[in-house]
């Protein structure tokens, strides 16, 4: 029998296949997804639940002329087969191929750029606006997952267009997962007869509840709302992972993220090598916390995978707290925990806490609570691109007066890290990549708490040029000094409050080269220069970090050496900045 799907290369190949046939191409997109997410990894379990839902929507839609606006994009790849991008499915994620998430620089059919979650019902009220004021023609539909429910962003929305008179088309693709399980009450109320009072009571026609993976009521509930003249929701009931048995069998996450992988013979075959992570350092050097001080407690956004929390999670169950994708409310609840007495540690990733920028200054810096806040995925993230690169965190927060700002080499500093943290009366910020550990080396010293300053880790007889690190990257700056005469490496471990005596040291040696995971713009370089020019010192400075654009999905060891930051890198820009100024 002839596949189906290499003859789809636009969605109206879809509305033009006959009813019958949908079934069979619904098989042959998820054996595609399967098979994509088997050699490159990706978001398998959401996409393998929305591939009816994804087909009828272009059988009922007509995009790009309606407009199609996901939710984060973890459930779009059906809907990225099905618009032209089948035959570089194999790039997905890869530097230079297939968007992670959903661009509208890559297909017309991705409405809006999307990467982190709970956008897609504002952006689209506003996109149908827009429309209206230009006088332009077309639908508007947000794909909405019931995890996004449990972020406020959705409700803003929700209220704003519950208000309105506008048609907006909300498809609520409830499958009662985030990455795991959600949590809170929105969630279980979908599950009951008062979903439909809930968003009737916002405004809403409400269509539903759908059978999410039946074509025939998934098609004819969409043309109920694309037909309707008021705000409406749809609310499709599906199942994470369908479609592949270890999938569904994850209690977990429902294969969330998984790859790359063989399926063989009926069974799940994967490569583990089994190194260690800094997210798992951190976990261990927090369950001794834990263990110690009954004070201390944990609250993530729905991360409890990614930060490595489940195991903490289970021995401390009413002391670890997952909020939902809740960030603003995640570092205010810290708030209120530190200001009750208790030592919360918020772990979130650098590109999440973005989201709760006035939350950190107002609720926590501004009462100088004592929260810590553990940042994960800090620098380069890899494969999931632009929307989720941790570059930001130390230039936008460098600036908040009380912040402690601090960032472990090995994973062996991170339990002094964290102890010091805990010990301090104010709030502190602890940054490590995602990646694994690093071995310790004979030259680091991870000190006992409280931790104080910067730490030299190579100081030669005759210094021609100091490297000033932060993070991993100082391994590199060891291994390029190691290599050369007269350079020395110190490990700034602190961006604020600055050890001063030290950078003040590194500056005699005549030239300075700042080594950061991190935007230059504000980051440690910056808070480097604005040291010396106060106190008079001129060296040659060079700044080498993350550059001043959105950096793109790719293998993030290959991006470092693009951007000279691994050992040769910084061994060529030492010579560069030695040979500048003789």
């Amino acid at each position: 029998m002839t596949r189906l799907l290499p003859g789809i290369h636009a969605p109206a190949d879809v509305r033009a296949l006959p009813e019958a046939e949908l079934p069979r191409l619904c098989e042959e997109l998820r054996e595609e997804i399967i098979s994509v997410c088997g050699r490159v990894g990706g978001h398998l379990g959401a996409s393998l639940g929305a591939v009816e839902l994804i087909v009828a929507l272009h059988r009922v839609f007509h995009s790009p002329q309606d407009a199609i606006l996901f939710d984060v994009g973890h459930q779009a790849y059906a809907h990225k087969l099905l618009t032209g991008r089948r035959e570089r499915m194999g790039t997905l994620r890869q530097a230079g191929g297939v968007a992670p998430f959903l661009d509208p620089r890559e297909s017309p059919h991705d409405a809006l750029l999307a990467g982190h979650a709970c956008t897609a019902v504002s952006a689209a009220l506003g996109m149908l606006e827009g429309r209206r004021v230009l006088g332009q023609k077309g639908h508007v539909v947000a794909v909405v997952g019931d995890g996004a429910l449990t972020g406020g962003l959705t409700f803003e929305g929700l209220n704003n267009a519950g208000g309105s008179t506008l048609p907006l088309v909300v498809v609520l693709n409830d499958n009662q997962m985030s990455i795991s399980a959600n949590v809170g009450a929105i969630p279980a109320l979908l599950r009951t007869r008062e979903a439909r009072d809930f968003f009737e009571g916002l405004g809403f026609t409400y269509v539903g509840p759908v059978a999410g993976h039946e074509l025939g009521p998934m098609m004819a509930a969409l043309r109920e709302a694309r037909a309707s003249s008021r705000p409406v929701v749809v609310h499709a009931m599906t199942q994470k992972g369908r479609g592949f048995p270890p999938a569904e069998e994850d209690t977990q996450t429902r294969g969330h993220a998984m790859g790359p992988y063989e399926w063989r013979d009926g069974k799940l075959v994967r490569s583990r090598k089994g190194q260690r992570t800094f997210s798992e350092a951190f976990s261990a050097a927090l369950d001794e916390a834990m263990a110690r001080d009954p004070r201390v407690v944990v609250v993530t956004p729905a991360m409890l995978e990614g930060s490595a929390l489940v195991g903490l999670k289970l021995r401390y169950p009413s002391r670890v707290y997952d909020v939902g994708i809740a960030e603003q409310h995640a570092v205010t609840f810290c708030a209120g925990l530190a200001a009750a007495g208790a030592r919360p540690v918020c772990a979130i990733y650098s590109t999440f806490l973005q989201r709760a920028f006035d939350q950190v200054i107002h609720d926590v810096c501004l009462p100088r609570l004592p929260v810590v806040f553990a940042v994960d995925r800090a620098g380069l993230v890899g494969a999931d691109g632009a929307t989720h690169q941790g570059a930001y965190d130390l230039s936008s927060l460098r600036a908040v007066p009380g912040l402690a700002l601090m960032a472990p080499v090995v994973g062996e500093d991170l339990p002094p890290m964290l102890a010091t943290a805990l010990q301090s009366s104010g709030p502190s910020l602890i940054r490590f990549p995602r990646g694994t550990l690093p071995p310790l080396t004979p030259e680091l010293h991870p000190g006992v708490a409280p931790l104080q300053g910067a730490r030299w880790l190579l100081k030669a007889e005759s210094p021609r040029l100091a490297l000033v690190t932060l993070g991993p990257l100082g391994l590199n700056a060891l291994a390029a000094a190691r290599a050369e005469t007269g350079w020395s490496v110190l490990d700034a471990r602190y961006v604020s409050p600055l050890d001063a005596p030290a950078l003040l040291e590194a500056a005699a040696c005549g030239h300075v080269l700042v080594v950061e995971e991190g935007t230059t713009h504000g980051g440690l370089g910056s808070a480097v220069l604005e040291l010396y020019a106060a106190n008079g010192r001129s060296p040659r400075v060079r700044l080498l970090g993350m550059p001043d654009t959105f950096v793109p999905h790719g293998d993030a060891r290959v991006q470092r050496a693009e951007l000279g930051l691994d050992v040769e890198g910084l061994r060529r820009a030492g010579r560069e900045l030695l040979g500048a100024g003789r």
